[in-house]
């Protein structure tokens, strides 16, 4: 008799933790059931902001080696104006640009896998390609409003001392005259400011510069870069013409000469910056923009699949 009054005693209490577990379980079941629905729209939110991302990276890449590798480059702007801020930002977006593409299928991976710690690494490394393309961005629009500072003088130093002179054996001459000969050619100018009226335009070179006194052997007033298509020996004036370059602003001799760019190169280089570096800023605010939408979704994804396990444990 004393036994079956304890099992009654107990049967009520092993009632209520058995409903009590019920309940437990089946909220854990809803919340789990909840999770999965926001990881299932989280994973695909990621998916397609990946490949977005792989688009937007590709082309900020291209853009910075376009950039680069064009005639008058980056690298052919630094030694004309005395200034690496242009170069230095193009390379900063190549490096954005690509990282952000192969953080994409980083990212892929990680979603796919739903791996906390490639997701982790994921959000963190898009903070800091976000880092960097924020500098260049802000080098980029730096660079634009110093432009005017200090080119002008530069470029007249640079062509009166450096431009053809000795560029076999001098390194930083050959460099400078290379840039020059890039810039006119791209630019279809020729010598520092003004037009075909300016003392510093094409005539700078016959009035100025050493490179003039280097011809030996020819009858050069500009070089070939100056000239456009056409006959070269007429633009340089090495043949016979009644205009420039041979004859400078003469009552006697106004002919135009149709294959010469009179203009100087001042007013078209600012021009030309101020829109190639309003390009690269543009491009490296942009991007951002996007990336703190991607880090935002990784690390939620990535709290999301963290707290799977705790949830595992509590239902056990």
């Amino acid at each position: 008799m004393p036994v079956s009054e304890s099992y009654d005693v107990n049967k009520p209490l092993k009632r209520q933790r058995s409903n009590r577990s019920a309940r437990s379980t089946a909220s854990s079941a809803r919340r789990r059931q909840h999770d999965d629905g926001c990881v299932t729209c989280l994973r695909g939110t990621l998916h397609c902001y990946n490949v977005c991302i792989l688009i937007i990276g590709c082309a900020a890449l291209g853009i910075g080696i376009w950039l680069l590798v064009t005639d008058f480059g980056a690298r052919k702007v630094t030694p004309v104006v005395g200034n690496q801020l242009y170069e230095v930002t193009t390379y900063l977006l190549i490096a954005g640009g690509g990282a952000v593409a192969l953080l994409a299928f980083c990212g892929c991976c990680g979603t796919i896998r739903e791996d906390k710690c490639v997701l982790s690494f994921y959000g963190t490394t898009l903070a800091i390609v976000l880092i960097v393309l924020g500098v260049a961005c802000g080098l980029a629009f730096f660079f634009r409003s110093e432009l005017a500072g200090h080119i002008q003088g530069r470029m007249k130093q640079t062509l009166t001392l450096n431009y053809g002179v000795e560029v076999r054996t001098n390194a930083e001459n050959k460099r400078l005259t290379d840039a020059w000969d890039a810039m006119q050619r791209q630019l279809q100018c020729c010598g520092v400011v003004g037009n075909f009226t300016s003392l510093e335009g094409y005539i700078y070179y016959s009035l100025n510069t050493k490179w003039i006194t280097s011809q030996k052997s020819t009858n050069q007033k500009v070089p070939e870069s100056c000239c456009s298509s056409g006959d070269v020996k007429i633009c340089t004036g090495e043949a016979d013409f009644n205009g420039p370059p041979r004859f400078f602003n003469s009552e006697l001799f106004k002919q135009t000469n149709p294959f010469l760019y009179t203009n100087g190169c001042y007013d078209a280089l600012i021009k030309y910056l101020q829109t190639y570096s309003a390009v690269v800023g543009t491009v490296a605010a942009v991007v951002p923009l996007f990336l703190v939408f991607g880090i935002i979704i990784s690390f939620c994804l990535c709290s999301r699949v963290s707290g799977y396990g705790h949830d595992d444990e509590v239902d056990l």
